[in-house]
């Protein structure tokens, strides 16, 4: 374009602008707007935006603080959509004064606050623990006709779960239902998380089933925080089930459940399940604490009473390196006792 003498104009430029700041390249987007100021072309309100918004989703705080001022200081009136992308920005850095006094700068220059803005400020009151603020904030907020999304009440009940209090978070969950708006996976990964934190595993299992049976699919987070959290307090059959769907939905498992679910499955009898699950994670490079599943595996198929199996395993275990426990010893060797008896008899 500019080989053919023809320049850009700021149209154009914010368009590039715009384009790099999706793809999080805020270094070029911002080489490209000091080129276009230094040509003494005037950047508009959407070109600002664009790189405010950037430089805060990339954790550029002082070069979205820069910008900001920047901007006031050109005469380009910042809207709503700068207001809410810088309050976003100090409330996630836990500045949530700094905040809230930025609302009142924004009021004065005639923008009013929106759902966005709300939900913004009411989780960096939640972040720093100001739950009567936040309070205050939600009644305001629904006080002037804006309701609170799922967005908002997931803020909330988060932060209640983070502060074990499980309870109250379900109250909210009722309040969202009974509002009409539908808990999403965000939803129900909060309370799942804050139920398996206060050794309420059962609950946890309640609400996954309950978060399946309306549709909504779970995710790695869903899954790996309810089977980490089932495999210590031996539930182990809800931890197979877990550890299945999360097999069913193409999730990686985490390391410490793949050991732990081995045993869980050796322990119920299920030792097809068990060994298929051991070779599975193996295939995959999941399963850091190899002796242990084949401690585990050896043991119960002596258990089951798989002797051929149990022998052929704790040879092959040998052979890669990998030696027996005591326990598995003694459950060896008296099985090779019981062996040398049955034949002398």
């Amino acid at each position: 374009m500019v080989d053919s003498g023809i320049s850009p104009d700021v149209y154009t430029y914010g368009v590039l602008i715009s384009a790099l700041c999706k793809e999080e390249r805020i270094q070029e987007a911002l080489a490209l707007f000091e080129d276009m100021t230094g040509k003494g072309i005037n950047p508009d309100v959407v070109i600002f935006n664009s790189l405010i918004s950037a430089s805060c989703k990339c954790c550029k705080w002082e070069e979205a603080a820069h910008l900001f001022q920047n901007m006031i200081d050109c005469g380009s009136l910042p809207d709503i959509v700068t207001f809410n992308a810088v309050l976003d920005a100090l409330c996630k850095e836990g500045k949530a004064v700094e905040a809230l006094n930025l609302v009142e700068e924004m009021t004065r220059r005639g923008q009013m606050p929106n759902l966005v803005t709300y939900n913004s400020l009411i989780n960096g009151l939640c972040h720093s623990g100001q739950w009567r603020e936040a309070t205050k904030l939600l009644n305001k907020m629904m006080g002037e006709g804006i309701p609170p999304d799922v967005v908002t009440l997931n803020i909330v009940m988060k932060y209640l779960c983070k502060d074990r209090r499980t309870n109250e978070a379900l109250t909210v969950l009722e309040l969202m239902t009974e509002g009409g708006l539908k808990p999403d996976v965000v939803t129900y990964n909060c309370l799942i998380y804050g139920m398996c934190h206060t050794a309420h595993s059962g609950e946890a299992t309640r609400l996954f089933d309950e978060m399946v049976g309306q549709g909504i699919l779970p995710d790695a987070i869903t899954l790996r925080t309810l089977l980490d959290a089932l495999c210590q307090v031996r539930m182990t059959e809800e931890a197979c089930k877990v550890f299945e769907a999360k097999i069913k939905y193409g999730m990686e498992l985490s390391k410490i459940s793949c050991s732990m679910l081995v045993n869980e499955y050796c322990l119920l009898g299920r030792m097809d399940k068990a060994k298929k699950a051991f070779n599975f994670l193996v295939a995959l490079g999941h399963v850091p604490d190899i002796a242990s599943c084949y401690n585990a595996l050896v043991n119960g198929y002596v258990q089951d009473k798989r002797m051929g199996k149990a022998l052929r395993l704790a040879k092959e275990m040998i052979q890669k390196g990998f030696m027996p426990d005591l326990e598995t010893q003694k459950t060896l060797k008296g099985f090779r006792c019981r062996r040398h008896v049955a034949s002398a008899e």
